[in-house]
């Protein structure tokens, strides 16, 4: 019984944090889409795919870093692989200068 009682704890436990994770992901990518498309004239499919463009970015980013105790470094190294990633998944929808624009917007939507 205490077996069974320990294990749905820890399930429990593991959806909790990856929610935390994906509510983490979910907001920022939501807030940087909202503040490019207000900046950009994007037809509604194209705001769709931003957003889960970001989504996965920033859910990725969190995976590679959280809990892994990485410097500094390795971090640009995550975010710098992050951002080629995205931008040759943006390459398939968007201009190279729509391109430019959004990752300009996106950055400032993160210092607001």
């Amino acid at each position: 019984m205490k077996k069974i009682i320990i294990t749905c704890a820890l399930v429990m436990f593991t959806f909790i944090v990856k929610a935390q994770e994906n509510k983490f992901a979910s907001k920022r990518a939501a807030t940087a889409v909202e503040y490019i498309s207000s900046n950009m004239d994007l037809s509604e499919a194209n705001v769709e795919f931003l957003k889960q463009t970001l989504y996965n970015k920033y859910v990725s980013n969190t995976k590679k870093i959280r809990g892994k105790d990485l410097s500094q470094d390795e971090k640009k190294q995550v975010y710098r692989t992050a951002f080629i990633e995205t931008r040759k998944k943006l390459m398939t929808v968007f201009s190279k200068e729509q391109i430019g624009i959004i990752t300009k917007l996106e950055r400032e939507s993160h210092k607001n």
